[in-house]
């Protein structure tokens, strides 16, 4: 209380409205993937197998910026930090994505037979199958691949709704014990979020060359995925926060400490991506080095070899001053849209070199992969700002989040003291 005095009564936070724009821009690039997707599919088999990889391609894009929120959310219970309450409803919000998740999920596997050479109609005719394949194939096959997808996008969902519907009732009740019971929920969440992302890793990305294995390559999958998630929460806050939304529950060092995290986790995905390089390259085992033969051969070593730069030595130099990573001269905005790019970027070369039906693709027209994704990106922006706009934008009655509110004005938020 012995602040009070220097400080006047803050201003509220405001319920968003998703501008018109966004809703109609989203939509739009939804049906434009949509119309490219089922153009491709009709475009004989050859065309086919590249309007399926641009669904994966959007579909992992998003999956990933979806989980990226409950990850958030789940690893801020568990750790019961309290500066990110006020903020906690934009990654809150990613999880609705979730939803829709499950039934792309569920379309991806019918295109199975189409992407994976593993999964023959007639393996006695698939030439592809010899004893390495083979020996995989209690691993590799249909009923697999359709199990983990189902019940990762089940499990993800069931406890995200579980965490957001605990926050949701909080402000209306208040008190510790929803709080509490995040915080197990959280526990669960990241338990089902571990393994089924490593199974789901394994199924739809590196199953592409079933030859190929990695010890390494779901933690790498990930590292993208948070990197790029707090991206996107950042360009969000910032977009709320000069636009009055937050009122004064959000300041400065909301931004500061999200630029660290974002900063910190460049640095992270570039350990595990070298990691990874490094121990393959220092085995030197050829079934281990396939997946970068395949991305240096037929026009593609170009794309490999810029993705360190681009991802993680432009971004690691500009967010290095403390200033930058406070948004000064909008760098961090800069930064992160960046970056956000170039996880589409990464996924399009996870998934693209592999020849299709015929010769292998070129990696310089990606004419039905990038408007299939840009398809899920545009579903993705609205499902994520229905769900910022239908409740709270912050979580007022929250009992931490008096440690958020920036120049320590939890007094003004509860001036009885803050709820047993």
């Amino acid at each position: 209380m012995a602040h009070s005095s220097h400080h006047h009564d803050i201003a509220p936070p405001k319920r968003f409205e998703l501008p018109g724009g966004f809703q109609t821009a989203g939509l739009a690039l939804f049906v434009l993937g949509l119309v490219v997707f089922v153009v491709g599919l009709l475009m004989g088999e050859y065309n086919a197998v590249r309007a399926w990889r641009g669904y994966i391609i959007g579909f992992w894009f998003t999956l990933s910026l979806g989980l990226s929120g409950p990850f958030f959310i789940a690893t801020q219970y568990l750790a019961k930090a309290g500066w990110s309450v006020s903020i906690r409803r934009v990654p809150e919000a990613f999880g609705a994505f979730l939803l829709p998740v499950i039934i792309f999920g569920a379309i991806a596997l019918l295109g199975a037979e189409t992407l994976f050479k593993w999964l023959p109609a007639d393996p006695a005719e698939n030439h592809y199958i010899d004893a390495v394949v083979a020996a995989k194939s209690g691993f590799l096959n249909f009923t697999g691949i359709a199990f983990t997808t189902i019940a990762s996008t089940l499990a993800w969902f069931g406890f995200y709704s579980w965490m957001r519907r605990n926050s949701l009732k909080q402000d209306e009740v208040g008190g510790y014990k929803l709080t509490h019971t995040n915080i197990w929920v959280s526990a669960g969440f990241l338990l089902v979020f571990v393994i089924g992302f490593s199974f789901m890793t394994w199924y739809w990305i590196m199953s592409f060359n079933a030859h190929w294995y990695s010890t390494m390559f779901s933690v790498y999958a990930f590292a993208g995925l948070f990197q790029s998630g707090l991206s996107v929460m950042v360009l969000i806050i910032l977009y709320l926060k000069r636009r009055g939304y937050f009122g004064d529950t959000v300041g400065t060092q909301h931004i500061h400490d999200m630029g660290k995290l974002v900063f910190a986790f460049t640095v992270f995905y570039a350990y595990i991506a070298f990691s990874q390089f490094l121990l393959i390259w220092y085995a030197n085992i050829p079934e281990a080095a396939e997946w970068y033969v395949h991305r240096t051969e037929n026009g593609w070593g170009f794309f490999l070899f810029i993705l360190p730069f681009i991802k993680f030595i432009i971004p690691f130099l500009l967010l290095l001053p403390q200033e930058h990573k406070k948004n000064k001269n909008n760098i961090l905005q800069y930064v992160c849209g960046w970056l956000i790019l170039t996880q589409l970027y990464e996924v399009w070369l996870w998934v693209a070199p592999y020849p299709a039906i015929k010769g292998s693709y070129s990696p310089l027209w990606p004419v039905f992969e990038l408007p299939i994704a840009l398809g899920f990106v545009g579903l993705f922006i609205v499902v994520v700002g229905r769900a910022l706009a239908k409740h709270n934008l912050v979580p007022l009655k929250d009992p931490f989040l008096g440690e958020s509110i920036p120049h320590s004005h939890d007094h003004l938020i509860y001036p009885n003291g803050k709820p047993e």
